[in-house]
């Protein structure tokens, strides 16, 4: 019979193996960008047996959807918006964060693998998007609906950080008050600056 201790100390080699399996799948996805995440290649990073990349993840789906929250918190990320300030407030927060991550970000937002860990949650984003716009603009009807919350999403991404960073030479903080200051405008608050200390929330995992 196990005894607590026991049961302890497996728990926490299971959630430390977790941990590494899905840095290795992250650090994979930013090494080959033109490839396609496989277990055997994790696996081989990770430094365990294939077998053991199963063990904890049944499938390969079921580790491109844990990677998509490991890979926020490796950016801070707060989680999705819920509301027009929320959105507001977030690249200026985000886009400096993203400039500690650069091979992270850029895989995750023009690798085949970073594609496909970001469409798993492709639905909740857009959900959080057209929350937002509503918020802003209570009695909005599609298709308006839809394009603008397509365009916000699109300037609060790494693919608007990418742009800002590589063809205007801006760095994260600056990259992220251009963003912002779009986003107000967009949403018909102008003169809404972002909150430097926005209050914490549980959410949704974004980015």
């Amino acid at each position: 019979m196990k005894t607590d201790t026991q049961t302890s100390l497996r728990d926490h080699y299971r959630a430390e193996t977790t941990t590494r399996i899905l840095d290795a799948a992250i650090e994979e996805m930013s090494a080959n960008e033109l490839e396609g995440l496989t277990m055997a290649g994790v696996a081989q990073r990770a430094g365990v047996t294939e077998r053991t990349v199963f063990r904890h993840f049944p499938s390969r789906d079921a580790l491109i959807a844990a990677v998509w929250p490991r890979m926020q918190a490796r950016v801070r990320s707060r989680g999705f918006p819920t509301t027009a300030q929320d959105l507001i407030d977030m690249p200026p927060y985000l886009f400096p964060e993203f400039d500690k991550e650069k091979g992270l970000v850029r895989a995750s937002a023009f690798s085949a693998a970073g594609r496909e860990v970001r469409q798993a949650a492709n639905p909740e984003r857009q959900k959080a998007m057209r929350a937002c716009v509503r918020d802003a603009f209570p009695g909005i009807a599609e298709p308006e609906l839809t394009r603008l919350a397509a365009i916000v999403q699109l300037i609060d991404s790494a693919y608007a950080w990418a742009v800002m960073k590589e063809f205007w030479g801006l760095d994260g903080p600056e990259a992220g008050r251009a963003a912002s200051d779009a986003i107000a405008v967009l949403l018909g608050r102008r003169d809404a600056a972002p909150r430097t200390n926005p209050s914490p929330k549980t959410r949704k995992q974004e980015k």
